[in-house]
């Protein structure tokens, strides 16, 4: 049994029935079949399985020995990335920062393909350049440097 799975599991299941049982308090529109309150309960619904699913697979996996890796370390590294992310998005603007902390997480995972390293930071930001600014005109911070 994976006790770490199974706890977590477990509180996903938890907040998400939370977050269902407040659906309720939504006030009710009828302006059409589909109203506000049906995306939070779909939603919370799929976590509820989700969350049973990794629940499930914690009970069932028989592995004895539980792989113990420097996750804290990784953690650590990863919320510093992201730091410096947050502090560089004045400065190199949205895109770049956006393009250097996903090559930085990558290379961090040990990721060595150029391939990759240059394609998925790339197909990220022009993802969001398509979806996020041109479809859905949000306004994406262009920072100092570029303005």
């Amino acid at each position: 049994m994976r006790t770490p799975n199974v706890i977590c599991g477990f509180i996903v299941m938890c907040i998400a029935g939370f977050f269902y049982a407040q659906s309720y308090q939504i006030k009710e529109v009828n302006v059409a079949e589909i109203g506000p309150i049906i995306i939070p309960r779909i939603y919370c619904g799929l976590l509820i399985i989700l969350g049973g699913i990794v629940v499930i697979q914690g009970f069932l996996d028989k592995s004895a020995k539980e792989e113990r890796e420097n996750t804290m370390g990784y953690a650590v590294a990863s919320m510093g990335f992201v730091l410096l992310y947050i502090l560089l998005i004045p400065f190199t603007g949205f895109y770049l920062s956006t393009v250097l902390l996903v090559a930085g997480l990558l290379w961090f995972s040990k990721v060595r393909n150029k391939i990759i390293l240059t394609s998925v930071p790339l197909g990220a930001a022009l993802f969001i350049y398509i979806g996020f600014e041109k479809l859905l005109k949000v306004a994406i911070p262009v920072g100092s440097l570029f303005s």
